[in-house]
């Protein structure tokens, strides 16, 4: 078929054309074989167009490929990092993230990740400078400004820490956790006004019910700590408190001290004398106590103590009543009352009280006050050898323990010592902590 159509073009175009290949060369040529060169010229180019653009593709395809299986290799390597912090290899962690942030330094997830890599490894300066870096490049963003405030509050350095959070608040004002980080920066650096504002707006914008009352609870303790260091218009403040939140101790000890200092007892002793009849906890109870004894009228607080027991089988108020009791002489008053909880002990201990400690202490000043130094020794002994310290305090949140009240425990809880005696086991925290070391001021 393709053979006769070439001699069919033959037969039909048999002239010949000059074909010009320079200025003084030409070809004679029939027509028809001129025409047949230039269809076999096209189609090489064509097919040379072809095979080129497929060598093109093919380059690009590999080199596309070889890409993808790098970047695929660096995301595992960066996955690898993640699995290994998490699962606490901080070291491996470290040399994988290493690699991957090298050559992705713009990645904000595995420079956070790699930055608490060096943080867990107590490697806190290199930690700050990496994420330092990562916000000259990335700019302002909350989640790394956060951090940064975080890694400052971590170096004692609360001060750098208050400049990173407030500027990543200003970017996420309605930042439940900005704020509450925010708040506790500033408490750390004795700004208690400024904590107070700061947690208010944190009320404000929170919205789940349980971390709402967190939040209550903090902005109550930050107002607070801020009255208490406010010497000359605390007092107002500190009122206006115990107005709104009559059962925060804090605020009790902190204007009956105030009242004290100011010679007022009889202010002091009202304001101990009606938060006992609310909650005779251990620090009313043995702050009015005192507070008498200091004026040489340890009787005033029998009445109080009185009252405190009546209706109720409190183990606390009836020891410090025993214990006022063999202060004030009233020796055969103090032995009825030890009396009673002796009877009463298995019930105690049945609601996970150990009530012994006390009660062996108690007992050992009404045998020392008798004359019974032998019997005295072997109680005050048995008293210091027991399952705690008689009287002494612990958290309720945490369980730390105390030998004496604080109004903040370490955990951060305000308000929350009350005497071990007064605690059920299974009401207190499972910390184990104890002396008053444990405990911030």
């Amino acid at each position: 078929m393709i053979g006769g159509g070439v001699g069919y073009l033959f037969y039909h175009n048999g002239h010949t054309v000059s074909l010009l290949l320079g200025p003084q060369s030409s070809l004679e040529l029939p027509m028809a074989a001129l025409v047949l060169g230039a269809l076999a010229l096209g189609a090489a180019l064509v097919l040379l167009g072809g095979m080129l653009r497929s060598s093109v593709s093919s380059v690009s395809s590999w080199r596309e490929q070889r890409r993808e299986r790098k970047r695929q290799s660096m995301l595992r390597v960066r996955d690898e990092g993640h699995r290994r912090l998490w699962s606490g290899d901080f070291d491996t962690a470290t040399r994988r993230l290493e690699r991957y942030v090298e050559r992705h330094p713009r990645d904000l997830e595995a420079v956070m990740a790699l930055a608490r890599t060096y943080e867990a490894r107590g490697e806190l300066e290199t930690a700050r400078r990496l994420l330092e870096s990562a916000r000259s490049q990335l700019g302002s963003e909350p989640r790394l400004l956060h951090q940064l405030g975080l890694l400052a509050m971590r170096r004692g350095n609360a001060g750098a820490a208050i400049d990173w959070l407030q500027e990543a608040v200003r970017l996420e004002p309605d930042s439940p956790r900005l704020l509450a980080d925010l708040t506790a920066a500033l408490a750390a650096e004795g700004r208690f006004a400024d904590a107070a504002a700061s947690a208010q707006r944190l009320v404000s914008v929170e919205r789940e019910p349980l971390r709402r009352a967190e939040a209550q609870e903090m902005l109550l303790a930050m107002r607070y700590r801020a009255a208490d260091a406010d010497a000359a218009g605390g007092g107002h403040a500190l009122r206006r408190i115990l107005g709104e939140a009559p059962d925060f101790l804090p605020a009790v000890v902190a204007l009956a001290q105030r009242a004290r200092a100011a010679g007022d007892v009889r202010a002091a002793e009202r304001l101990y004398r009606d938060a006992i009849r609310r909650n005779p906890s251990g620090v009313l109870l043995e702050r009015l106590t005192a507070l008498h004894a200091s004026t040489g009228q340890a009787e005033r607080s029998l009445p109080i103590l009185r009252d405190a027991c009546a209706g109720n089988r409190l183990a606390a108020p009836r020891l410090m009543l025993a214990r006022t009791l063999v202060a004030t002489g009233r020796h055969s008053a103090a032995e009825a009352e030890l009396a009673e909880i002796v009877k009463d002990t298995p019930t105690y201990r049945a609601e996970g009280i150990d009530v012994t400690p006390e009660r062996d202490l108690v007992a050992g000043e009404l045998a020392l006050a008798r004359g019974h130094d032998r019997e005295a020794a072997t109680l005050l002994a048995r008293a210091a050898t027991g399952s705690h310290r008689p009287f002494a305090y612990s958290c309720r949140r945490c369980g730390r323990e105390s030998a004496e009240w604080r109004d903040r425990c370490a955990c951060g809880a305000y308000g929350t010592f009350e005497w071990i005696v007064a605690q059920p086991v299974t009401e207190r925290g499972a910390g184990s902590a104890s002396d008053s070391t444990a405990i911030a001021s």
